[in-house]
């Protein structure tokens, strides 16, 4: 199980999902904030090295857990339905890297308010297509098998002190995660989950119907 990083042409962000995501549907803002994201995208494309990993294991679904070797993760009722009918679970970790991290915390210092949002915005994107790509991965894997969606701890109150036992599947610090004494990630723009492989899963959709989160990114799909 070894960390793989993605190129950056394989998920690179457009400046078009960059404007949607903060709030101008398909209208373009003014041409200073055109020119600041496209500028700030540039920086991402040369520097950042996104990550991801997963491992592949059988186990078994009880009421409100999932069982993978040596550790039972304590997942609640709504997820252990959604995992229904998985005979392997891949736990999984993804993140925009130190590198992003690195160009996030320059910024900072600078001060300036409105690229340290957009940066922000770009790292939560930068995840998630990561995210996406790794699960292409997971297809490609296993082709004669369907796929969950991914589910991480924080989704449907599934806690995120369950974080410690996902990495302890992994190696402690997949793609050089670290996990401080309250269970957050470093770099912050990480997520580790997991996901269900079997014949007969639903691939489906997040069950934001059951989820109580009302700030979930999920929601605006």
């Amino acid at each position: 199980m070894d960390d793989c990083i993605v190129a950056y042409a394989d998920i690179a962000l457009s400046p078009e999902e960059v404007f949607k995501e903060i709030g101008y549907g398909n209208t373009l803002p003014d041409e200073s904030i055109v020119n600041l994201v496209r500028g700030l995208l540039a920086q991402l494309e040369k520097e950042v090295k996104p990550r991801y990993v997963y491992s592949v294991s059988e186990g078994e679904l009880e009421d409100r857990a999932v069982r993978i070797r040596e550790h039972s993760l304590a997942t609640n009722a709504t997820i252990t339905r959604l995992l229904a009918c998985s005979t392997l679970f891949a736990v999984f970790a993804a993140t925009a890297g130190r590198e992003f991290e690195q160009i996030q915390q320059t910024h900072k210092e600078s001060g300036d308010m409105l690229v340290i949002y957009l940066l922000d915005v770009m790292g939560t994107l930068l995840v998630e297509k990561t995210g996406d790509y790794m699960e292409t991965k997971l297809e490609a894997d296993y082709p004669n098998l369907l796929h969950t969606k991914r589910f991480s701890p924080g989704y449907c109150n599934w806690h995120l002190t369950e974080q410690r036992k996902i990495f302890a599947l992994m190696g402690e610090q997949p793609c050089g995660i670290t996990l401080s004494d309250v269970c957050l990630m470093t770099p912050i723009k990480s997520i580790s989950g997991v996901i269900g492989i079997g014949k007969e899963v639903r691939p489906g959709q997040y069950a934001c119907q059951y989820c109580e989160l009302e700030t979930c990114y999920k929601r605006k799909k």
